[in-house]
């Protein structure tokens, strides 16, 4: 039976209301007094459903329409790649959280497809949940699965047991890509772990975070320091948490951009002269004090911060939600470069710290001979370890991802004829099961590869501005075969930071308050927030429409309204009569 405009009008803003709930991760309790508001700007939305319940309801039929797109989407592609990680939440619960990353006709997408609780964090539970989860969205998920990105644990990348080895079956062609900026910061922490320098750094950074936290009074004088010489105030951080380069390089920009007034204010609380300092703080202060006027420690401390520099905006690149691993291996080298060249040439903040003084403070000299092994020492290590930890990018089939990349197609030229041959032939024949399998013409693909390069060459614009999505556009009736096997390799994850920000949006929406959420409520939240339109965009008619059909009995919105019409009626009837 279908709704009256008036009606359907009232189910559109509850269903709006909900969604905002949603999307500024809301209690559903909120629901009630929302409507309650609703009615002070006389906007009628009925009495049958203003409660939590009916608000849950909505919520999954909102989530449920978010499904049906991503349903749709998996069913138009021909190749998928799971992106998951697992978490704890507010309850101590371990959550794995599933995203799905596809490509289709060179548009590149990460769609966020569920969470589910774990019994226990091993390799069966794990494949299970993340089974589970993609069963409710693509009955043929396994025939189009061809990578998994994962974090480096040993349940995840196990060789004989891990969950990647159990998802892979017998389906050799299948890839577990273990999350590049993962490995980046482990490849940082492999090239500080005997650093003798960046160790005095370190407690350094720690000792002064620690001094002004725990202390209202230090930080209130530090700011009061930075204002009296008119500077912003910059207090110490932290140099621990989820991303130690991000951290520590925040911690070094604040250490050394405020170098003035924290001199001054450290200066004045170590003195004999300082009043009302307990005793303990002077002496940390002028530990402290003396630290920090060492030329050799501002000295490094420029050197970290210009390396730092390169390796935070390497891993914001990695963490790109369509980057693809060409573009991350060419990065990864880019950054390599610059690295080997800080050992002949300094780099600009570490330029700004190798006079007698600095901010206008005189430098005390210390042992230049352990600052400049410790230099060399760390970027020997860093670019070693680095070079360890993606060794798998520069071989195989991940390198011969790099023909996808327009940034490393030649200029025009005679090298334009023989480009990308052997690295077409290394994907051709890896994948070659699911592209027949996919109804794709592998004997075709070479001929068209060298067709489309030709037509690609004529193209106006230059290399630099073409991208997939364009050429699919104009060559897609020429090229098909070809262009199936690039939209394969544009879905391959090269990091898996999707699930670090779903797990940030989780940990808002799971809160010690909400800590009894079940999955199924938590991922329809989840799906809310993630994946639908923002609040004044929303248009909830196609949910309204799903969760008016989808009912074993009709519904009755104006149940309720009407119930309480007949009581009013009646009540006035029964007072005349008395009257």
């Amino acid at each position: 039976m279908a709704m009256s405009e008036q009606t359907s009008k009232k189910m559109k803003l509850l269903f709006r209301t909900v969604h905002a709930i949603g999307k500024k991760a809301r209690p559903l309790s909120d629901f009630e007094w929302m409507c309650d508001l609703d009615e002070q700007k006389v906007l009628s939305v009925g009495s049958t459903y203003r409660n939590e319940k009916q608000a849950k309801e909505f919520m999954h039929y909102i989530a449920e329409v978010e499904r049906n797109n991503i349903r749709g989407n998996l069913k138009n592609t021909k190749f998928l790649s799971i992106m998951s990680d697992g978490s704890t939440d507010s309850p101590v619960k371990e959550e794995e959280l599933v995203y799905v990353r596809f490509c289709h006709k060179g548009k590149i997408e990460s769609k966020f497809v569920g969470i589910n609780a774990v019994e226990k964090a091993d390799a069966a539970h794990i494949s299970k949940a993340i089974s589970d989860i993609m069963e409710g969205v693509c009955d043929e998920w396994e025939s189009k699965l061809v990578a998994l990105g994962t974090d480096g644990a040993a349940v995840m990348t196990g060789a004989k047991s891990g969950v990647v080895s159990r998802l892979k079956g017998d389906r050799a062609y299948i890839i577990g890509i273990h999350c590049m900026a993962h490995r980046l910061e482990l490849a940082f922490s492999d090239a500080i772990c005997s650093n003798v320098m960046f160790q005095k750094i370190e407690d350094l950074l720690s000792g002064l975070y620690t001094f002004y936290h725990t202390s209202s009074l230090n930080r209130a004088n530090l700011v009061n320091s930075f204002q009296a010489l008119g500077h912003t105030p910059l207090v110490p951080t932290r140099i621990s948490g989820t991303r130690w380069v991000g951290h520590l390089l925040r911690a070094l920009d604040h250490f050394l951009r405020g170098y003035q007034g924290l001199v001054q204010h450290l200066e004045q609380i170590q003195s004999a002269d300082a009043q009302n300092v307990r005793v303990v703080q002077q002496a940390k202060a002028r530990k402290y004090y003396s630290t920090v006027r060492e030329a050799v420690v501002v000295r490094f401390c420029g050197f970290l911060h210009d390396t730092l520099t390169h390796l935070s905006n390497l891993s914001a690149c990695l963490q790109r939600s369509t980057i693809t691993i060409a573009e991350a291996h060419s990065s990864l080298c880019s950054t390599q470069a610059v690295l080997k060249k800080y050992k002949s040439k300094k780099g600009p903040m570490m330029n700004a710290t190798m006079g007698n003084s600095y901010e206008g403070i005189s430098l005390t000299r210390g042992d230049i001979k352990t600052h400049v092994v410790s230099q060399d020492k760390m970027l020997d290590s860093l670019v070693k370890s680095m070079t360890d930890r993606f060794q798998d990018a520069s071989v195989g089939v991940l390198c011969a991802t790099k023909l996808v990349s327009f940034t490393n197609w030649p200029e025009s030229g005679d090298a334009v004829a023989d480009f990308g041959d052997s690295e077409l032939e290394t994907l051709v024949d890896h994948f070659k099961p699911v592209l027949e399998a996919s109804g794709i013409h592998v004997e075709r693909i070479p001929d068209q590869w060298t067709v489309l390069k030709v037509l690609i060459y004529q193209e106006p614009q230059s290399l630099e501005k073409i991208s997939w999505f364009h050429v699919n556009r104009i060559h897609q009736h020429s090229c098909p075969d070809l262009l199936a096997l690039v939209d394969l390799v544009l879905s391959f994850p090269a990091s898996t930071a999707e699930c670090e920000r779903g797990f940030s949006t989780m940990k808002q929406v799971k809160t010690d308050w909400r800590s009894n959420l079940k999955s199924d409520t938590l991922s329809d939240l989840l799906m809310v927030q993630l994946s639908s339109p923002e609040i004044r965009e929303y248009d909830p008619s196609k949910a309204v429409m799903l969760w008016h059909q989808n009912s074993v009995r009709s519904r009755r919105p104006e149940f309720l309204d009407h119930a309480k019409s007949v009581i009013a009626v009646e009540s006035e009837s029964s007072d005349d009569y008395e009257v």
